[in-house]
């Protein structure tokens, strides 16, 4: 008996032991993980928890010139649910936040949520500032996830299209300002980190959280008041004159900034999406920068330029038109339009647009000096305006024209060349402020939370012409309008100067100029004693009997000019007071 006791003693302590031992190894386990690794294994837990997020860093804005916004970014929401959380008690929970927030049917929500697939869509396009309460509630639901996204709007539409450009699905800019400032305009993401608090909800780690970075807002020279007016007033001349595209841009000659541009047929920048494909570059083109054309005669301001520089009108007062036909020693002989004119004085020649006229004071230019002349106003060289896809035009060297005299005197009445309108904008812009071509400007101001960055000062290209050149120039625009080709255009109580053009378009088919094809434009300056504006416009191929510049163009500007005279005070003031006078 003795020894199965001591025997079962013997086995019992054994076991005590055992357990002992074992208990003390986890005792100093826990020990361990408790006290001396502690921190290691608490960053191992959170590391678990830890996700990562981008935050999205808003596009800048864009505005005009009176800080009108013309392109600006919202932040929208799309709420969704996993199939995998849906139950009767979290349906009726989301229906009722929704329902009640939106004061929607809750039979809408419910259907939704009978959707089969593996996460459900429950809303979108929900603007983030319109509905922070839905938001706010949202963020309470742990089994509901909402994503935010960027969406660009643009309040003006079809105003500046071409010029402020959009944005496609990635937020990338294309085209115009968009396009060009894309660095400048889009903000930069971060990612941060956030961890699972225990009751679900989120909670940013502050310290490693490197915020997002909004972009860049840029000022545009733009008043869309003034782009208002130019655009719709070209829609109007298209329509009438039954034109395949019109273009025009107003600039202020004092500064060089451009005032409005405009380009048709135009688009609805909100609804870009909406153009066809194999159509979509022909709305997107900004034709008064990226195309270049034959000018016609209001080109031919430049060789009267060259002539009143060299004094010629002094030393010829008047020239022999040939009564509208002349070959002279040129392979194709040159005409006038209808019947042509006898003898003509050096003004009348200009404000009648005489193509044979000017070429016979073309004759009595020095070629070399004339080509440089044509340099001086910018022409066959890009302005380096802020935008991409310039068209620099095209003005043949010396030594061609050398070989081809009559190609250098077709330029002189705006043919074997090719201008573009924001050239021919910034020439007319240099005879209205005494002879400075300016570089065209389109941006006033970037800026954004941490600098200001401004573009005041009006840059100097050339010096164009002598102010007395300038002077003696308005005054023959001025000419033109009262009793020249440019008579449509005058405003009663109000002076302006300007000149037409009527240029055939080459046809590159058939490797020669159309006979029923013809670009109209006209070049405007006002008001004429104090010039405040430039304005210039173009209209592609109108209906034949309104070919001539003075037919469609000049009626539409007169139109554009008439409007700017009652939106700007200072010139309505002072056309009411001539009126009285």
């Amino acid at each position: 008996m003795s020894r199965l006791y001591f025997k079962y003693k013997n086995r019992i302590n054994l076991f005590r032991n055992i357990v002992l031992f074992i208990s003390i190894i986890i005792i100093s386990k826990f020990f361990t993980i408790q006290v001396i690794n502690s921190n290691n294994y608490k960053k191992q837990i959170f590391n678990k928890t830890i996700s990562y997020k981008e935050q999205q860093g808003l596009r800048g804005n864009i505005f005009d010139t009176n800080k009108n916004l013309l392109a600006y970014t919202i932040q929208k929401c799309l709420f969704w649910i996993s199939s995998e959380n849906l139950n009767e008690e979290n349906k009726l929970q989301i229906i009722n936040l929704f329902s009640e927030e939106l004061n929607q049917p809750k039979s809408k929500y419910n259907k939704i949520l009978e959707t089969k697939s593996d996460y459900i869509v429950i809303e979108k396009d929900i603007i983030l500032n319109d509905y922070k309460e839905l938001i706010d509630k949202s963020k309470k639901i742990n089994f509901l996830r909402f994503d935010l996204y960027s969406h660009r709007l643009y309040p003006y539409n079809e105003l500046g299209a071409q010029l402020i450009g959009f944005t496609n699905n990635e937020n990338i800019g294309r085209y115009g300002i968009e396009g060009y400032f894309n660095n400048i305009l889009m903000g930069h993401n971060k990612i941060v980190e956030y961890n699972k608090t225990a009751s679900g909800k989120t909670k940013f780690n502050e310290n490693l959280t490197n915020l997002a970075q909004n972009g860049s807002d840029i000022v545009l020279t733009i008043d869309i008041k003034i782009q208002e007016i130019l655009q719709n007033q070209l829609k109007n001349a298209l329509a009438i004159n039954k034109a395949k595209s019109a273009n025009g841009i107003i600039l202020d000659p004092n500064s060089g900034e451009i005032l409005a541009i405009a380009s048709l047929p135009d688009f609805d920048l909100n609804k870009f999406y909406n153009l066809p494909k194999d159509s979509a570059d022909t709305y997107y083109l900004n034709r008064p920068i990226s195309s270049a054309y034959e000018p016609g005669s209001t080109f031919k301001i430049i060789c009267f330029a060259e002539a009143l520089e060299n004094k010629l009108d002094e030393l010829k007062s008047h020239y022999f038109c040939e009564n509208g036909f002349y070959k002279g020693n040129y392979i194709d002989p040159f005409k006038d339009h209808d019947d042509g004119y006898d003898t003509l004085s050096f003004d009348e020649i200009f404000s009648n647009s005489s193509n044979i006229g000017t070429i016979k004071i073309f004759q009595d230019l020095e070629m070399k000096s004339f080509h440089s002349r044509i340099k001086k106003f910018g022409f066959g060289i890009k302005t380096n305006i802020s935008m991409s896809d310039e068209h620099k035009g095209e003005i043949k060297n010396l030594n061609f024209f050398k070989k081809n005299k009559r190609d250098l005197a077709s330029a002189s009445i705006g043919q074997s060349i090719l201008v573009t309108n924001l050239q021919l904008a910034s020439a007319y812009g240099s005879i209205a402020n005494g002879g400075y071509l300016l570089k065209p400007k389109i941006i006033k101001s970037i800026y954004n939370s941490e600098q200001y960055s401004t573009f005041e000062e009006p840059t100097i290209l050339y010096k164009s012409i002598s102010e007395t050149t300038s002077n003696r120039l308005l005054s023959m625009l001025k000419k033109t309008v009262i009793k020249g080709t440019a008579k449509k255009a005058y405003i009663s109580g109000f002076s302006s100067g300007g000149k037409t053009g009527t240029a055939e378009i080459w046809d590159i088919k058939n490797k020669k100029y159309s006979q029923t094809d013809y670009i109209s434009s006209y070049a405007s300056i006002f008001p004429i004693e104090n010039p405040k504006y430039v304005l210039i416009i173009s209209i592609e191929a109108p209906s034949y009997n309104k070919r001539w510049g003075g037919e469609s163009a000049v009626p539409c500007a007169k139109n554009i000019i008439e409007e700017i005279i009652f939106y700007d005070e200072e010139l309505k003031i002072n056309k009411v007071y001539n009126d009285r006078a």
